[in-house]
């Protein structure tokens, strides 16, 4: 799903593999539980550096693996600034770093540059692993529900400057004329769990991870056929999008009513190939990046993992 001038290239390193082996299982065992609700399980936890930042993408599910009861995380350098210290005897979680390398190679004479991704891990402590002043973290550890704030979130999507018409009895992105097709808002409804409110935004949000796929975009959507092994790869990529980007808008997340028939799929994919997951969240990551970037003065998001 790279663009031909890209490979992904796993690290040999036992740590990230272990790190990408427990996560596997995690969400496999999610699965075969019957558990569809494995996403919402882990996006209601932001976990954040203590330097205010969220950690993205996959590091956010292996964290929520982990069970730490505060989601504030820092390197021994970043609790040092801030005047704490660690704890002694205690053990360093591993996170991963996505970097590019540049490798150039020669043959008859032409120079061709291939750009390859890999994982670097390093280490950052929970907050119950250091002592210190923490009083000054209060406003970090507090995990309680925000309201919506919708203004926020119709600007948002208004600022992607996507075309999205209603009136659909169902949700999707047409490729061919470049829309997104939603129900109109009336029809979603309060869930046990979620608003309608939030129903409908992560509905759209999930078709705005497909529209940023195109291939005057992202280029990440080849037209594969629905049931194929590519088509629920690239739903993977959007429900993880739609997750990550909830959770950057502060929205509670819930899968998508149809998510269910895309978990077979899903299972086979990770099972057949360990890196399908680190890979859409990859995607999922790279995809909500671009749709801050279409914001006005955005810069984007600092992208840990």
């Amino acid at each position: 799903m790279l663009a031909e001038s890209e490979h992904t290239t796993m690290t040999k390193n036992n740590d990230i593999k272990a790190i990408i082996e427990t996560v596997n299982k995690k969400v496999i065992a999610d699965i075969e539980a019957g558990n569809t609700n494995w996403i919402k399980s882990w996006t209601s936890n932001n976990h954040k550096s203590v330097e205010g930042y969220e950690y993205t993408g996959f590091n956010q599910l292996w964290l929520h693996c982990l069970n730490f009861k505060k989601p504030i995380f820092g390197t021994y350098i970043q609790w040092n600034k801030k005047g704490c210290k660690i704890k002694k005897g205690s053990k360093a979680v591993k996170l991963l770093r996505a970097q590019e390398g540049v490798k150039k190679t020669e043959k008859d004479g032409v120079e061709k540059t291939e750009y390859f991704k890999f994982f670097r891990s390093f280490p950052v402590f929970n907050i119950d692993q250091v002592e210190g002043n923490l009083e000054q973290f209060e406003n970090l550890t507090n995990t309680e529900n925000k309201v919506v704030d919708k203004t926020k979130i119709e600007n948002f999507v208004s600022g992607t400057g996507a075309v999205i018409r209603h009136g659909y009895s169902g949700a999707f992105y047409r490729p061919s004329e470049d829309f997104i097709g939603m129900p109109d808002k009336a029809s979603f409804i309060d869930t046990n769990v979620k608003s309608a409110t939030e129903n409908y935004y992560s509905v759209l949000l999930h078709e705005l991870t497909h529209w940023t796929g195109s291939k005057n975009r992202l280029n990440r959507i080849k037209g594969s056929l629905f049931g194929s092994p590519e088509y629920a790869f690239e739903e993977l990529i959007a429900e993880l999008g739609s997750a990550y980007a909830c959770n950057y808008l502060g929205l509670n997340n819930t899968p998508r009513s149809d998510h269910a028939h895309y978990l077979k799929n899903w299972l086979s994919a990770i099972k057949n190939n360990p890196n399908a997951l680190i890979k859409a969240s990859g995607y999922a990551s790279k995809s909500l990046n671009y749709l801050v970037q279409l914001q006005s003065n955005q810069p984007g998001i600092k992208q840990v993992a």
